[in-house]
């Protein structure tokens, strides 16, 4: 159980490294679109919507570094007043009774929309924009994966501390 906890690890920070490089090149996309717009008065529509799927891309993939890195929200003034048995505990039950059943929630609730945007191929309703909305929706269901991988790591982490 250790080394799958260690290789879902590995995959969430290797996300995390390539969500890096993207998130620069978001920002360098976004300067320029208002530079853009502002100087030249010049407006394209791909770039705009390039800027939603890599925003996008950044927070859905980032959900489950941010539970790796117990970086996501919760109550912190009251659970980091308890002793660490308790926030152990408080910790498994969150994970068997929210992130993984909303985790496996996100992933069935999205597949018959990914599904039907794949068989026709959709495309964005903007003339001029990307036709990959397709691949944009294939990010929920793989977003809820990752979640799900990580919500098992996590709980893994905490049962082998709590053993110990």
């Amino acid at each position: 159980m250790k080394q799958f906890q260690i290789l879902i690890d590995k995959l969430t920070d290797n996300i995390a490294k390539g969500l890096l490089y993207i998130l620069i090149v978001l920002i360098v996309l976004v300067f320029s679109t208002v530079f853009f717009r502002y100087v030249f008065n010049m407006s394209y529509i791909i770039i705009q919507e390039i800027i939603m799927y890599l925003h996008a891309l950044i927070f859905m993939f980032g959900i489950s570094y941010a539970l790796k890195e117990n970086s996501h929200v919760k109550i912190d003034v009251l659970y980091n007043s308890l002793n660490k048995r308790t926030q152990r505990v408080i910790s498994i039950v969150g994970l068997v009774s929210f992130i993984l059943p909303t985790a496996l929630f996100i992933i069935y609730i999205s597949i018959d929309m990914v599904t039907q945007s794949w068989m026709i191929l959709e495309g964005s309703s903007e003339a001029g924009g990307l036709n990959l909305v397709f691949i944009l929706k294939s990010l929920i269901p793989i977003s809820g994966v990752l979640i799900f991988l990580q919500g098992i790591s996590e709980l893994i982490k905490h049962i082998r501390v709590s053993r110990s």
